[in-house]
Order: C-alpha cells, then structure tokens, then sequence
C-alpha cells in the first residue's frame, strides 16, 4: 500500500501535527510505503504562476509540479492533514491541489476524471465546536470542496473525519481524538475500495462532465 499524506499546519507543535506523527507511526507498522509532503517545510509554492497554467494546454510541467505528480501517481490513497480556517482548507494546501491537479493530468479536458481507483482520507481540525460548526455550514463547505477535488478527478472513496474545539478540550479528549484517526485511517487497510463512497455528488456531476452536460449541452 502506497499512502501519500499531504499535510498543512505551520507549527510543529500544533494538534495538526501530533495527527500527523501518529498516523504516519500507525500505517507504517501496518506495512504501509509512506511519503510526507510537509507543504511548509517544502517551501511548495501555492500560487499559480504563468507557467503553470500554460501546462494545461501543453502538458509540460514545472520540475515541482512533475515531482509531485509522479508521488500522486505511486500512491495508492492520499491522506490530508490540516485545520479548517474560515470554513475551508487552508489556502496552500488548495493550492497545492490546484496546481498538481491541473487540467491534462487529473483530469481531462472534457472534465473526465483521471485519477481512477484512488482513495482519499481527509483529518481536519476545528477551533469550534457545534452547534456553529453546523449552523454556519463549515462541514458543508469542506465537504463540498473535498468532494468536488477528489471525486471529480476521479478518487473511487472520499472519506472525511472531523475533530472539534481542539484548543479548549483537554487532553484526555485529544488522546481520544488520536484513537479516532487511528481508527479512522485504518479503513485504507480493512475495508476495500468503493465500499466508503463518496460525501457527495462528485460520481453524478463527472457522469454528467463524461456526457457532456457541464461542456456546452446544457
């Protein structure tokens, strides 16, 4: 098994990154071939340059780009780690997914996924705390856009786990927290792929980009 994590927080001290030190411990003992794409620590440019776009069209991509894909190809599942700001990831990590995941790589330009049979796992973390995480649609909006960058380029399972008011629970609750991810990861080892599915419409809506609603037909 193949497990790429992609992981944003700055902090090393953050909850964020005792998720990461304990997933990544996990799946390895559980035989797992990992790589960690640590965006900060990689300096990875989140910002769509020039060149970049024009790799939609030409399909040659920068040095950065094409060694990010090569691992997104060799994975098997994609595991992300980070905390939801304002509702949704942070801004680096889309951007690290805009740019890897340009048009021509994952997915066609018909709008066909490319990336078929993968999985992805989602770990996010929340500084609130329902009722407002639910009230003011912050599931909703990660939801949707997991949904929309995984299972439109074509991933077989989108599975997110959420993790609440994590500044102010004590610890015990973290620990707890930490059981959970483990839990919740070990699915990529027993349960087989397309048996989680996926969080929303992303299967319906590339049905309709493969016949040809989303280009022009409606």
């Amino acid at each position: 098994m193949n497990i790429v994590i992609v992981y944003a927080h700055p902090y090393d001290g953050s909850f964020c990154k005792g998720l990461l030190d304990t997933v990544v411990q996990h799946i390895e003992k559980r035989g797992a071939n990992v790589k960690v794409k640590d965006l900060v620590k990689m300096n990875f440019d989140p910002v769509m340059r020039p060149d970049d776009l024009k790799a939609a069209k030409t399909m040659v991509y920068t040095e950065e780009v094409s060694k990010e894909q090569a691992d997104v190809l060799w994975a098997d599942v994609i595991i992300t780690i980070a905390p939801v700001w304002f509702g949704m990831m942070p801004g680096f990590m889309k951007g690290y997914f805009d740019k890897v995941f340009i048009t021509g790589f994952a997915y066609d330009h018909k709008g066909v996924g490319k990336l078929k049979g993968k999985r992805v796992f989602g770990l996010f973390t929340n500084g609130a705390s329902d009722p407002y995480l639910e009230m003011v649609g912050q599931y909703e909006c990660t939801n949707l856009l997991m949904d929309n960058l995984f299972g439109m380029t074509g991933f077989t399972d989108v599975a997110v786990k959420y993790f609440q008011a994590v500044p102010a629970v004590p610890d015990k609750v973290r620990k707890q927290y930490l059981a959970d991810a483990i839990q919740f990861v070990d699915q990529i080892f027993e349960r087989q792929p397309g048996e989680i599915g996926q969080i929303g419409h992303a299967r319906l809506l590339t049905k309709l980009v493969s016949n040809g609603y989303l280009n022009g037909r409606i």
